[in-house]
């Protein structure tokens, strides 16, 4: 999500590296403890039991020996609150109190500067929050509702009053109508005047991961049509990777690995009073793989508690297989007909809340349950084992997949194989998996040969070329060391490197794995282990000089021979790798 309000340059990028503490900011996602010069926990990107997750204070940054996940504190901030590295570098300036350089102006805006929507919206939030002191009516409702004071204040409820120019008046003196408009406050009538969106309404201000606002769902009051709207799609504003109330429940959801997703807002109030935490709700949308990747992120388990109604029912079984890919264990509470969590708190009381919500079941058995068949003729039950295995193909853990699908197949009365079968051993989420490992995991050579040269007291005058690391990230790594040792100012050192290296992408994973991880050189030296990658590549430069001689002595161009052969002539007057002069 990027802000866009400043202009990045390399001195604001550096002072933002310089003034982030990388214990700080990954301290506040997951618990760290000291361990020596370094700090461990649980790491905040996979599920695991034993820390496997090392953040050094030193170097600045962190990596997971379990998942492969590393960086810096940027890429960190960025990876928790979803922001690009624009939006992430002006965040952290802010927190760390760097001044920002002047805003910077956008292309095809007539100079017109980029709008700061996050003060827009707490500009609005602050107005919702004092007409809600100011309105019995909204006050009243609420008390009805049963929603104390200390929720009200936790999530920041407002409320937006009847009439058509309210919030207009309070904030023309401060923000630019366009820039109104453009937060999702503001709308334009077909006669082009300006309106409030949200009129006589109950506020709920909506928050992205990291706490920033970034806009609102508004409850009516009166006898609107919409008995919920939501702030307008904006550059932040986007619903389907948004979850009501994650950022006021993370903690909870971290430390108890459990998150109990609801559909609407009053029912996560309704979860809230009724002492669970953790409830997040959808924003009145079908659940999205970027909602569930989130929650998966922070928890193993979800108790999907929708309503009690077929809409419920049909919105938890679109919602199953999303979250079973994420490799979250899923329960669903089953709530009495025609209630939420919400209205059975008004009606029963809090108990029955939190009775209903322990007693969920396994959501998966229930739905496999739903759809055994009662023709139990072999063409109906073809139907359901095909039904089935849909669903089981999306869950990820092999032990558990298992185990549904023997209890699956008994109850079915079909032989455990066939429905083995229908489901497939070869699942696309291992498949993925294993293109990933295989894509972000480079030669050990070649990262010993980067832990080598970055902690090299004496480097040869020439290295070799980049060609010789094959993976990429490593690749970028090595560019970057071999221009600052090409510059000759000073010898590349791991803080230099860092300093060039952008805290996107998967290089930065690299030089932390690198840096972090007890690489076992034992006796090889630089030279030593140079020396295969080096041949390798010769043999490679060779072939290809051998391929192009003969495609260019077939077409008889003969200025590309005589550069091929004097290209040839330099390779084969390469020395062998030494420590002396050249390198190769």
């Amino acid at each position: 999500m990027t802000l866009g309000t400043v202009q990045l340059t390399p001195q604001l990028i550096q002072a933002v590296r310089d003034a982030v503490d990388v214990v700080d900011i990954v301290g506040e996602a997951t618990p760290l403890k000291k361990a020596g010069r370094r700090y461990k926990g649980l790491c905040p990107f996979h599920k695991e039991k034993t820390p496997s997750f090392t953040v050094d204070p030193d170097s600045g940054l962190y990596y997971c020996f379990g998942c492969g996940a590393g960086g810096d504190a940027i890429k960190f901030f960025m990876e928790q609150s979803g922001d690009d590295f624009p939006a992430a570098i002006e965040a952290l300036a802010r927190r760390y109190g760097i001044p920002l350089p002047a805003a910077r102006r956008a292309p095809g805006r007539s100079g017109a500067e980029r709008r700061d929507l996050n003060s827009v919206l707490e500009a609005a939030a602050d107005f919702f929050t004092r007409e809600l002191e100011r309105s019995e009516f909204a006050r009243n409702y609420l008390q009805d509702r049963r929603i104390r004071q200390d929720l009200i204040t936790r999530y920041r409820l407002g409320y937006a009053p009847d009439g058509w120019r309210n919030l207009l008046a309070a904030l023309r003196n401060q923000m630019r109508l366009e820039d109104l408009i453009a937060a999702g406050l503001v709308g334009r009538s077909q006669r082009d005047e300006p309106y409030d969106r949200f009129r006589h309404r109950l506020m709920f201000p909506i928050h992205a991961p990291n706490g920033r606002l970034v806009g609102f769902g508004g409850r009516t009051l009166g006898d609107d049509r919409a008995k919920y709207i939501n702030t307008a799609e904006t550059e932040e504003f986007h619903k389907g990777r948004l979850l009501y109330g994650f950022h006021q429940a993370k903690r909870e959801l971290r430390d108890k690995s459990r998150a109990i997703l609801v559909e609407g807002y009053f029912d996560v109030l309704g979860i809230a009073a009724s002492g669970l935490g953790g409830a997040v709700a959808g924003m009145g949308t079908s659940l999205t793989n970027e909602q569930a990747k989130l929650l998966g992120r922070y928890v193993d388990d979800v108790v999907v508690a929708y309503d009690g109604d077929d809409a419920g029912e049909k919105a938890c079984q679109r919602a199953l297989p999303i979250l079973l890919s994420e490799d979250l264990a899923v329960r669903r509470a089953r709530f009495p007909a025609g209630h939420d969590p919400d209205s059975l708190r008004l009606e029963e009381g809090p108990e029955a809340v939190v009775r209903t919500i322990e007693e969920a079941a396994d959501a998966v058995w229930l739905e496999i349950e739903k759809q055994m068949p009662e023709d139990r003729s072999p063409a109906g039950r073809t139907r359901a084992a095909k039904g089935m295995a849909e669903l089981l193909r999306t869950v990820r853990d092999p032990m558990t997949r298992g185990d549904y699908v023997r209890r699956a197949a008994q109850n079915l009365g079909v032989p455990e194989e066939a429905l083995l079968n229908k489901v497939g051993s070869k699942l696309f989420f291992d498949s993925a998996r294993q293109e990933r490992t295989v894509d972000t995991q480079p030669a050990e050579g070649e990262l010993r040969a980067l832990h080598h040269l970055l902690h090299a007291t004496d480097l040869p005058e020439e290295l070799p070329p980049e060609e010789i690391f094959l993976d990429e990230d490593c690749r970028n790594i090595y560019a970057i060391f071999r221009a600052i040792h090409s510059e000759g100012h000073r010898a590349p050192t791991p803080d230099s490197v860092l300093q060039r290296l952008s805290s996107e992408g998967r290089a930065i994973d690299r030089l932390a794995r690198i840096l972090l991880q007890e690489i076992d050189s034992g006796a090889i030296t630089l030279e030593e282990t140079l020396s295969p990658m080096v041949d390798r590549w010769r043999k490679e430069r060779r072939r290809d000089l051998d391929r192009r001689m003969k495609e260019a002595q077939e077409r008889g161009d003969q200025e590309l021979i005589m550069q091929l052969l004097e290209e040839l002539k330099d390779l084969l007057s390469r020395r062998h790798p030494n420590m002396h002069g050249r390198f190769y």
